[in-house]
């Protein structure tokens, strides 16, 4: 029987033709910096423990780090450094549909048996809206939760810089989120991933560009592992 942990974590990193080499650099370290966050780790150690994957997208998925358990500092930076040192294997087309289907899968080689499974999606584009939303809604009837980061803004979009934009599902009002952002900012990568991938009970944040990306992170990391 496997043992028990609060949350099974699948991180889906960006790995499309939008993302240039020096970006992929900063959301890979990025992410491995939010992971080993002094705040972030005390989060794990207060929940017992957690069990991580990530994996890389594109047309097609590619794994970055296995499986492993973290339940405090030492585990935390490990972890950050495999995804540090890990290749970029992809290039290509931005499928975040098929990201999902795959994440949901990858649930079923976890480690332990979580409270709850997340999977927590980075991208700087958007998808074809259709099979989005079916494995958003196949995610939501297994229990999962889809949050996101977007980064950046489409071209010609209006929505708000000055920091993290809380996207919240539901198209509710605009309210302002720490840092002077607005809520549901239109334009905006987080935007579309609002309104198509992200489960009821679930968030995105937005990042004003990659290289505000780690600050975003790490408050989301810190975000969707205390919210169980």
């Amino acid at each position: 029987m496997p043992i028990a942990c609060a949350v099974a974590l699948v991180l889906l990193l960006d790995a499309s033709g939008s993302v240039s080499s020096e970006d992929w650099r900063m959301q890979a370290d990025g992410t491995a910096e939010a992971i080993a966050d002094d705040a972030v780790v005390r989060i794990i150690e207060r929940q017992g423990s957690v069990a991580m994957t990530a994996i890389a997208f594109s047309d097609i998925t590619r794994p970055l780090v296995p499986w492993r358990i973290v339940s405090g500092a030492a585990e935390a930076h490990a972890f950050a450094q495999a995804l540090r040192e890990a290749p970029r294997v992809l290039y290509g087309g931005t499928r975040i549909g098929e990201a999902i289907t795959d994440a949901l899968a990858a649930f079923d080689e976890a480690p332990c048996q979580a409270e709850q499974e997340v999977v927590d999606i980075s991208s700087d584009g958007d998808a074809d809206p259709g099979p989005t939303a079916r494995a958003r809604d196949a995610a939501a009837e297994r229990g999962v939760r889809v949050n996101a980061i977007g980064i950046g803004r489409h071209p010609g979009g209006n929505g708000s810089g000055g920091g993290a934009a809380l996207d919240v599902p539901g198209g509710g009002a605009a309210v302002n989120a720490p840092g002077g952002a607005a809520v549901n900012a239109p334009g905006t990568p987080a935007d579309w991933l609002r309104e198509n991938a992200i489960t009821v009970g679930g968030f995105a944040l937005s990042a004003n560009d990659w290289g505000d990306f780690a600050r975003a992170m790490r408050r989301k990391l810190a975000m969707e592992l205390a919210a169980r």
